[in-house]
């Protein structure tokens, strides 16, 4: 808005005198006049008292005694400064209002400043949303809006959506989006704050910091025709936070609104009541805690989980409606809950006894890994298991990269061992047989760790470890010999063996 403009505004209903209409630029802030910090920015306009003692900034309104039309040489000056037009040579605008006005006219303009800002960011905004037809893609871009992150989660505090181009750095909500989920202890640590107590059922954003991060975050609900679907949530810093934020929000999350609505009904898709049931179960709300008649309800007695991730974190896995449809063609009592980075398929073990056949669920180009868990009698150990299949799923994928199925069963010796390396140095804890024989190596150019190794793997078979190495089988009797030699053991010793197995695995871990 041009100052022009402004004056033009304020004529209508205030008695406002222009002296200087010459600048072109927006006015985009307006500022009290401060005679220790005079901003020459063109965007800003300041107010002040035409008795202040200063160099007047580029665009100004004063308050006089008798308002009126002046030329320059009549202002005050700072005494032994210059007078007159060469005396502010940044003067663009200034014009003169009635002291009883001062405080009417400031809140007028910065009302009209606020609302052409707020009407040109939803323009933006919904703009954007049509031309993408995509929510990710819309926070993404309103992220960058805002210069903070956000992340759009769903009345169960599952993740829908979250920023990529301003990533989020919280430490809370990164490991919430990690795993596609929030879990129940954080959910009711949520719940406790007084903000969430006490907010009302508007879209207005409420500030919701706790003590656990030093982020201010703002929430606001997000509705699709008058349904509560879930929060938008931005996460901002010290660099990122303008008092601007909070409408910006409220705008965003009605667009948001829209956006699914129109682009994204598939978000809109709410599992049934047993879902959430399970939902709750997998997040840690204990069995006790859900309604009566679930928890009276007959499980499998034999149950296992399917926890699913597609390969590229670029590519989101369709919609729960669609692999709930999906799902109920090839495995019609088994269930699924998924959001874009996850999926999780519970069901009795005998009728997952196929892992292939879950991954016919997904299109051709999203190539799935997964961790299974162990098989378990108890619903309420659903918590457990889907740790196990995450587990499993991350220590495999770390091992042994480019298989499609990583079973707890196979890999929880490594989550051990992965969990065990966060709490000490384990590596105290290989044999030491394992550093004489890498030393042995570097100073012969021989392979003795390289042919332990694979003899171990071969379930101590000379025919096998030889067949593997590309050796004749006296080859690796005379290696084992010089292995036992130099690394002071006897491989024939079943305790020995065993403490080697695991120091490969610290190795390799």
């Amino acid at each position: 808005m041009k100052f022009a403009d402004i004056v033009q505004i304020l004529s209508k209903d205030f008695d406002i005198h222009p002296a200087i209409i010459d600048g072109e630029e927006e006015i985009l802030e307006i500022k009290l006049i401060d005679p220790r910090d005079v901003s020459a920015s063109p965007g800003t306009l300041f107010f002040g008292y035409d008795n202040q003692s200063m160099t007047l900034p580029m665009n100004c309104i004063l308050a006089g005694e008798q308002p009126r039309t002046v030329s320059l040489p009549e202002m005050n000056h700072p005494a032994g400064e210059p007078t007159g037009t060469d005396a502010l040579p940044q003067l663009k605008n200034l014009a003169w209002i009635r002291p009883e006005d001062f405080s009417s006219i400031f809140n007028e303009v910065q009302d009209l400043l606020t609302n052409r800002k707020q009407n040109a960011f939803y323009a933006y905004i919904m703009d954007v949303a049509d031309r993408v037809h995509s929510v990710d893609t819309l926070i993404d871009v309103a992220s960058q809006s805002f210069g903070a992150s956000l992340i759009f989660i769903d009345r169960d505090f599952r993740i829908l959506s979250y920023s990529t181009q301003v990533p989020v750095t919280d430490p809370l909500w990164s490991n919430n989006i990690s795993r596609g989920y929030c879990d129940y202890e954080f959910i009711t640590e949520v719940r406790k704050l007084k903000a969430i107590q006490m907010a009302d059922s508007s879209s207005n954003p409420i500030e919701v910091t706790c003590k656990s991060s030093p982020f201010r975050k703002l929430a606001s609900r997000v509705y699709c025709r008058d349904t509560w679907t879930g929060f938008i949530i931005l996460i901002e810093n010290d660099d990122s936070y303008r008092p601007s934020h909070v409408e910006m929000l409220r705008i965003l999350s009605g667009v948001i609104g829209y956006s699914v609505m129109k682009y994204s009904p598939e978000m809109l898709y709410h599992t049934n009541a047993y879902r959430s049931f399970l939902h709750s179960l997998l997040i840690g709300a204990p069995l006790s805690a859900q309604p009566e008649a679930y928890q009276k309800l007959p499980f499998p007695d034999r149950i296992q989980l399917f926890y699913m991730t597609a390969e590229s974190k670029e590519k989101a896995l369709p919609s729960e409606a669609y692999l709930s449809s999906r799902l109920g063609e090839i495995l019609p009592n088994c269930h699924i809950l998924s959001s874009r980075d996850y999926a999780i398929v519970i069901g009795s073990a005998d009728d997952l006894t196929d892992p292939h056949c879950i991954l016919t669920l997904f299109p051709p180009q999203i190539q799935v890994c997964t961790g299974i868990s162990n098989v378990f009698h108890d619903i309420r150990n659903l918590r457990t298991a889907l740790n196990e299949a995450e587990d499993a799923l991350e220590a495999g994928m770390s091992v042994d990269p480019g298989r499609r199925f990583y079973y707890f069963e196979e890999f929880g010796v490594y989550v051990m061992i992965r969990n065990q390396k966060k709490r000490e140095d384990i590596r105290r804890y290989i044999h030491p047989a394992i550093p004489l024989l890498k030393t042995y190596d570097n100073e012969n150019d021989s392979q003795l760790v390289e042919t332990l190794s694979e003899y171990l793997r071969c379930n101590n078979s000379i025919k096998d470890t030889a067949d593997a190495l590309f050796l004749h089988r006296n080859s690796v009797i005379y290696r084992l010999k010089k292995i036992e030699e130099v690394g002071q053991i006897r491989l024939d010793d079943v305790h020995t063996r065993f403490l080697l197995q695991l120091s490969f695995l610290i190795l390799t871990t």
